[in-house]
């Protein structure tokens, strides 16, 4: 009995052992957990602190516009309205950049690729060409932003291109670092409402990128559009 408890020793003596280690690692990754818990919690105290410091003076200037622009103050000449007008157009579109910049991080698309086929997959009986789709191919493209903005970019963009004899989309690094390039060409018979366009504008806004829109001598939409800081964008080559 003896020697078969011997022979059963080594193998309780590792088991005990990988006992112990799994429980120091799981203490370990407590630790890590409730570490991380405190550090967000300070950055959401801070980020809360710093909206608040950046909101109140706008808020002040807001008010105090409001009441010279009714008439509070007494009457305003032409010129004075127009200064007022534009102060309180600064100072709104100044709190909207405060409110995206300090709204809490969004998970972002880990893959636009994906989202690009889909929008531009061809719809039998639409009139819409096989577009040509020139995408990198080595590696993902993940991008900042929420998912539905950019479904519905790429939506909007591919509506532009129904009809079109040919459609040619082009997903590449930009030449400035950090960013995508995302160019759509189609010709002849595509055409870009003024709302779709207002839509992309919008969404380019929303999305931290920029939009250039050519119709002639065919429709040439070109989105410059920053990619997730986590994920590098390859040299432009």
């Amino acid at each position: 009995m003896v020697k078969r408890f011997s022979a059963f020793a080594p193998a309780l003596l590792a088991a005990h052992a990988r006992e112990v280690a799994q429980g120091a690692r799981q203490a370990r990754l407590l630790e890590a957990k409730q570490r991380l818990e405190r550090t967000v919690a300070a950055q959401d105290k801070r980020r809360s602190r710093a909206a608040h410091d950046l909101r109140t003076p706008l808020m002040v200037i807001k008010g105090y516009v409001d009441m010279m622009i009714k008439g509070t103050g007494g009457p305003l000449g032409p010129q004075a309205q127009r200064y007022l007008e534009r102060i309180a157009k600064v100072a709104a579109d100044q709190k909207d950049l405060i409110d995206r910049r300090l709204a809490p991080p969004v998970p972002g698309v880990d893959d636009l690729r994906p989202v690009l086929e889909r929008a531009f997959a061809p719809v039998k009986g639409r009139g819409r060409a096989a577009p040509t789709l020139t995408l990198p191919g080595e590696r993902t493209v993940p991008v900042r932003g929420a998912r539905e903005d950019w479904e519905l970019l790429a939506r909007t963009l591919a509506r532009g291109t129904t009809g079109a004899v040919a459609v040619d989309v082009h997903l590449g690094p930009a030449l400035e670092a950090s960013q995508w390039l995302l160019r759509v060409q189609a010709c002849p018979g595509a055409a870009l409402t003024a709302r779709s366009e207002a839509v992309l504008r919008q969404l380019a806004g929303r999305l931290g990128g920029t939009l250039r829109v050519a119709m002639e001598p065919r429709l040439d939409i070109t989105l410059v559009l920053p990619g997730d800081d986590a994920f590098p964008v390859p040299a432009h080559r």
